[in-house]
């Protein structure tokens, strides 16, 4: 984990209940912030899906909201969370 991303093998280092742990985590911090929706999305590669699907589980475990973007590019999804606020 670094300071601006998390990298790692998907199956060896990220699995669906890291990230399902990281979504809740990430969760807390924004709930602290007063904030409400988090946007999500994926890219291309097969694994990407259910580990967003994962991620919205740990938002929403929370008490935030999840708005699925899919499949979508970076600049989709910084529009999306630009327009949540």
């Amino acid at each position: 984990i670094k300071a601006y991303d998390v990298r790692g093998v998907v199956g060896e280092d990220i699995d669906e209940n890291f990230v399902r742990d990281t979504g809740a985590a990430f969760a807390a911090i924004l709930r602290e912030e007063g904030e409400n929706t988090v946007a999500v999305g994926h890219d291309m590669r097969p694994s990407s899906p259910s580990l967003a699907r994962a991620f919205a589980e740990g938002v929403t475990s929370q008490g935030l909201n999840v708005t699925l973007l899919g499949l979508t590019s970076t600049d989709e999804l910084y529009y999306a969370a630009g327009s949540l606020e």
